[in-house]
């Protein structure tokens, strides 16, 4: 049976906040599924990885579906209770970690490259890193609409500031493990092939754009709070 994606018409008597939150679902459900996806890769499960790659790309497509209905229903004739820039902002970072992670997922499919055993556990440890980024950013995000509702209270102002400090904390960690993986790519380069090492920096890299965005948005949903 061909992929539905969902009806358009079922977001449009949503809050902007409510699709924000559908929209930030579908974020943690894909970097999830695709971050123990990618821990098999690592350990060199290559088989079945195109499907992986059709899965990621249909909840980007998803997510893009709910972007658009969310820009499409924004309040034109009475001012939301957050700036539209930053909400906007957030949702286009949200909407980012989805663009990188469908680019991580076909780089993978498109080269399969073997991780040098002495970087495979510092490659886990990075994926789990930034995984576990993006589930802080969600549950930030998550307070978003019980903030508007309550006035941006004293109380869940504070609990979103804390979870904002506990993205940044965990990209920070996952930064000095990407660093650690450069180091030793370096170390170890007389022993690899030119693409495998092009392809190695290359998966660190795009792993980690995953972490940067999600903490963008907690960037955004501070500027949010500091209104």
């Amino acid at each position: 049976m061909p992929y539905r994606v969902p009806v358009v018409e079922t977001y449009r008597k949503k809050s902007p906040f409510d699709g924000l939150l559908e929209h930030m679902h579908v974020v943690k459900k894909c970097i999830s599924m695709l971050t123990d996806e990618v821990i098999k890769y690592y350990d060199g499960n290559f088989e079945g990885f195109a499907k992986v790659a059709e899965e990621v790309s249909k909840m980007e497509h998803e997510a893009d579906l709910i972007k658009g209905n969310i820009r499409a229903h924004l309040p034109r004739s009475i001012l939301m209770p957050v700036d539209k820039k930053y909400f906007l902002w957030l949702l286009r970072e949200e909407d980012s970690i989805l663009d990188h992670a469908e680019n991580l997922a076909q780089l993978l499919d498109l080269r399969h490259t073997r991780i040098p055993d002495e970087l495979r556990e510092d490659f886990k440890e990075h994926a789990r890193k930034v995984a576990e980024t993006v589930e802080e950013m969600e549950k930030a995000v998550g307070k978003v609409k019980e903030l508007v509702e309550t006035g941006f209270a004293s109380r869940i102002r504070e609990e979103v500031k804390k979870l904002i400090h506990n993205v940044h904390k965990k990209e920070w960690e996952a930064d000095q493990v990407r660093y650690r993986i450069m180091k030793k790519i370096y170390e170890i380069e007389d022993k690899l092939d030119a693409m495998d090492e092009y392809h190695l920096l290359k998966i660190s890299d795009w792993v980690d754009d995953i972490a940067d965005h999600a903490e963008n948005v907690a960037d955004w949903l501070r500027a949010m709070v500091a209104k």
